[in-house]
């Protein structure tokens, strides 16, 4: 199963409400640009995602006073988005430094941010990216089994609240 870090976007909520529905139309897997072969889902990465991903790599890292060269990692994303024909360069860059300045100032003040499990996800992803990886790091596979363990359950509505108005408008049935 894929993982997707996601940043705060604007409006991010308004656009996930309108992927319910009957299967057409709006779907997450369309907003990240997904594309569906036969009940696999495939992440297609674009420059921007790259961007955001070793541009928030970098902050973290700085945060957590890794000695690295961030001029360095960054002229080598660029320089590999040029090679790979990225559209509009000066706009990546951009995108790159509000995403690198943002993700330092919301992490900035937080004096826990740097835990054990961190460091080592930022070493690992940041030893990626100095190596000129510039993908998002792979996927991390959930253990199917937990989501299986225990009953299922559902909210339905409670036909004694037809009733009695003062009994529970919903129950949770297991299925």
């Amino acid at each position: 199963m894929n993982r997707i870090k996601l940043l705060a976007v604007p409006g991010f909520a308004a656009l996930l409400a309108g992927c319910s529905g009957s299967g057409t139309g709006l779907t997450t897997g369309s907003l990240f640009g997904a594309k569906s072969d036969g009940g696999t889902v495939v992440v297609v990465e674009t420059p921007g995602m790259r961007a955001a991903q070793v541009a928030a790599v970098s902050a973290r890292a700085a945060k957590c006073g890794y000695n690295y060269d961030p001029v360095r990692l960054k002229s080598g994303f660029l320089a590999a988005e040029t090679q790979a024909g990225a559209p509009d360069l000066p706009k990546l860059e951009r995108e790159y430094d509000t995403i690198r300045a943002k993700v330092a100032s919301t992490i900035g003040a937080d004096p826990e941010y740097c835990t054990d499990n961190r460091t080592r996800e930022i070493k690992a992803d940041l030893t990626r990216h100095m190596a000129g990886d510039y993908a998002p790091p792979a996927s991390k596979k959930i253990d199917e089994s937990l989501l299986a363990s225990g009953p299922r359950t559902r909210e339905v509505i409670n036909p004694e609240y037809m009733k009695d108005k003062t009994a529970p408008k919903t129950k949770r049935v297991e299925e």
